[in-house]
C-alpha cells in the first residue's frame, strides 16, 4: 500500500523530529534537494559514522553499479528488490539511525519500503511459540561468528529487532520453520514509499525495517544515505514497548 504523508522540512525543530521518532520510529522529510542539503540535515540530527561505502562527508550514494551488486553484501548497488531488513545487521552494534533521501527516482519501480517492527511483534504475539522461537538467543547468524536473535529484550524491558533475509543470513531450524509466518506479518505491515526528488525519511534502526522494490528504466535512481547515532537533541528509546502483550519467555 503506497503512503504519501506530508514530510517535514529540513529546518524542522529537532524536538518535533524527536517526538515523531519516539512515537512512530519514522519521520518523513521533503524539500531536501541535493547532497549538500542532505548533509546539513543529517548533521542537525545524526552523529554520522563512517560506513564501509560512505564518503568523507558520511554520505553513501546508492545507485545501480552493475556487476558490483553481485558481490555478497552489495545488493543495494543493483536494481533488484531488497527485502525489508535492519541496516548493517552484521555489525556488533548497528547504527541507531538511518537517513535516506531521494536524489532522483527510477523511471519505473524502486519505491522504498518500511516496516514497523512493533506492529510486526504485536501481530505475532498471539502465537507464543512463534515469538519464543524468534526471541531465542543464538538462533540467527548475521555475520561469520556473530549470532543473535530476531527479537531481543533490551536492558529496560523494551524489544529490539534485527533482521536480514539475504544469502548471508543463517537460521537455526526452529527459526527457519517460522520464517514464512514472520515474512507474512512483515508484508501485512509494509508501507510503500514512492519517494520523489528531495523526499526521504529518518528511521530508528532498532525498530524499523527498510527495503525497496526492483526498478528499471533509463532514469538513474540515486539515493543519499547517512548512518549514525542520535545527536544530543534526539533521545531514542532503547527499543519498542511490548507492555500489555502476553510474552513467551525466550528458549535457553
Amino acid at each position: 500500500m503506497a503512503s504519501r504523508s506530508k514530510g517535514l522540512s529540513a529546518h524542522a525543530d529537532p524536538a518535533t523530529v524527536n517526538a515523531l521518532l519516539q512515537r512512530d520510529g519514522l519521520v518523513m522529510f521533503e524539500g531536501v534537494h541535493g547532497r549538500a542539503a542532505v548533509v546539513r540535515l543529517a548533521r542537525r540530527l545524526v552523529v554520522p559514522w563512517q560506513h564501509r561505502d560512505a564518503e568523507p562527508d558520511g554520505v553513501t550514494v546508492i545507485s545501480d553499479r552493475g556487476p558490483m551488486a553481485e558481490q555478497p553484501g552489495f545488493a543495494g548497488f543493483g536494481a533488484g528488490e531488497l527485502s525489508p531488513h535492519t541496516e548493517s545487521s552484521a555489525l556488533a552494534v548497528p547504527p541507531r539511525m538511518l537517513l535516506l533521501m531521494c536524489g532522483s527516482p527510477a523511471a519505473c519501480g524502486g519505491e522504498s519500503l518500511v516496516v514497523d517492527g512493533a506492529a510486526v511483534y504485536r501481530d505475532l504475539s498471539s502465537d507464543p511459540d512463534v515469538i519464543a522461537r524468534l526471541r531465542q538467543p543464538h538462533s540467527v547468524q548475521f555475520a561469520l561468528g556473530r549470532w543473535g536473535s530476531i527479537f531481543a529484550n533490551t536492558a529496560d524491558g523494551n524489544m529490539a529487532l534485527r533482521l536480514r533475509l539475504d544469502d548471508l543470513a543463517h537460521f537455526t531450524e526452529p527459526v527457519h520453520a517460522v520464517l514464512p509466518t514472520l515474512i507474512g506479518a512483515i508484508r501485512r505491515h509494509q508501507r510503500l514509499l514512492p519517494l520523489k526528488t528531495g523526499e526521504g525519511f529518518l528511521l530508528d534502526n532498532r525498530r524499523m525495517l527498510h527495503g525497496r522494490r526492483s526498478f528499471t528504466g533509463q532514469s538513474e535512481r540515486v539515493m543519499y544515505r547517512v548512518l549514525g547515532n542520535p545527536t544530543a537533541d534526539i533521545t531514542l528509546p532503547t527499543g519498542f514497548t511490548v507492555s500489555g502483550l502476553a510474552l513467551a519467555a525466550p528458549a535457553c
